[in-house]
C-alpha cells in the first residue's frame, strides 16, 4: 500500500510542476500586458499629463542607479531603515505571537492588541518624532511599529491553528498531518512577514516624505513637487525593488524551509 501511493504522488510531481509553471507564465504575462497597455496610452498621448512610459522609467531607473548614482543613496538610505526596523518590530512580534497562540493568553490579551493594531502608525508621526526624533533611530521605530501588529496577528493564528490540528490529531478518527508544513505555523508567520514589508515600506516612505531630506520617499515628494514625473516613477520603481527582493529572500526562506520539513515527514512515513 505504502508502495502504490508513493508511486501514485511521484506521478502527480510532473503534472502539478507544469500547472505551476503554467500559472507563472500566465502572471508574468499579465504584467507585460499591463506594462504595454501603460506605454500605448502615454505613447498616444492620453496620460502624458500625469505619466511617463514604462521604458522612460526603467531607461532613468537604470541610468540613476547604475551610472550616474544619483538614486544610490536615497536607496541606501530607505533600505537601512526598512531592514533596522524590521529588526526591530519582528523579533518582540514573533515572541508575542507563540505566547498569545494559547487561547487563554488572547483572550487576556488580545482586545487590547486588537484596538492598538486599529492605529494607523503613520498618523502617530508626530509623536514618533517627538519620542525618537527626526533621524534614523526614528524611523525604525515607525518602521517597527508598523510591522509589529500584522506579524504579531499571523504568528497567533498560526500558532492557534497549528495547535488546533496537534490536538486533533490525537484523536485516532483523524489522520491529520501535523508534522507536515501546511499544518504548521509556518505559512503564517511568513504570510505576516511578507505583509510586514510591504506595510513597513509604505510607512518609511510616508516619513520620508514628511520628516526626512533623504531617501526614496523624500526623493518621490520632491520630484512630484517640481512635476517631474519621470523621476518619481523612477523613485516608485526602485522602492517597489526593494519589496520585491525582500519577498524573493522571504519566498525562497520559506521554499526551504518547507521542502526540508516535508522532506523529513514523507522520510518517517516511508520508514514507518
Amino acid at each position: 500500500m505504502n508502495t502504490t501511493s508513493t508511486s501514485t504522488t511521484e506521478q502527480a510531481k510532473p503534472s502539478v510542476a507544469s500547472g505551476e509553471i503554467g500559472s507563472r507564465l500566465i502572471g508574468i504575462t499579465l504584467v507585460v500586458v499591463w506594462l504595454l497597455f501603460w506605454e500605448w496610452i502615454v505613447r498616444f498621448g492620453l496620460g502624458q499629463k500625469f505619466f511617463s512610459s514604462p521604458s522612460n522609467i526603467f531607461a532613468l531607473l537604470y541610468q540613476s542607479l547604475l551610472v550616474t548614482g544619483e538614486l544610490r543613496t536615497a536607496l541606501f538610505a530607505t533600505v537601512t531603515r526598512l531592514v533596522g526596523g524590521l529588526m526591530i518590530g519582528v523579533v518582540p512580534a514573533l515572541s508575542l505571537g507563540f505566547i498569545m497562540g494559547n487561547r487563554r493568553a488572547w483572550l487576556r490579551y488580545g482586545p487590547f492588541f486588537t484596538v492598538l493594531g486599529l492605529i494607523p502608525t503613520l498618523a502617530a508621526l508626530p509623536w514618533f518624532i517627538i519620542m525618537f526624533g527626526v533621524g534614523d533611530f526614528g524611523k525604525w521605530m515607525i518602521v517597527g511599529g508598523a510591522v509589529f501588529y500584522p506579524i504579531l496577528y499571523c504568528t497567533t493564528k498560526g500558532v492557534q491553528i497549528s495547535r488546533g490540528v496537534k490536538d486533533r490529531s490525537r484523536s485516532p478518527d483523524v489522520g491529520l498531518q501535523e508534522n507536515n508544513w501546511s499544518y504548521s505555523a509556518g505559512p503564517w508567520i511568513f504570510a505576516g512577514l511578507k505583509l510586514g514589508v510591504v506595510i513597513g515600506l509604505a510607512t518609511l516612505l510616508g516619513a520620508e516624505m514628511f520628516a526626512s531630506r533623504s531617501g526614496l520617499g523624500f526623493e518621490v515628494a520632491v520630484t512630484l513637487t517640481r512635476f517631474d514625473f519621470a523621476r518619481g516613477y523612477a523613485a516608485m520603481f526602485a522602492a517597489a525593488l526593494v519589496v520585491y527582493v525582500l519577498w524573493l529572500c522571504l519566498n525562497s526562506i520559506e521554499l526551504a524551509l518547507s521542502r526540508k520539513i516535508t522532506f523529513g515527514f514523507d522520510k518517517a512515513a516511508r520508514a514507518s
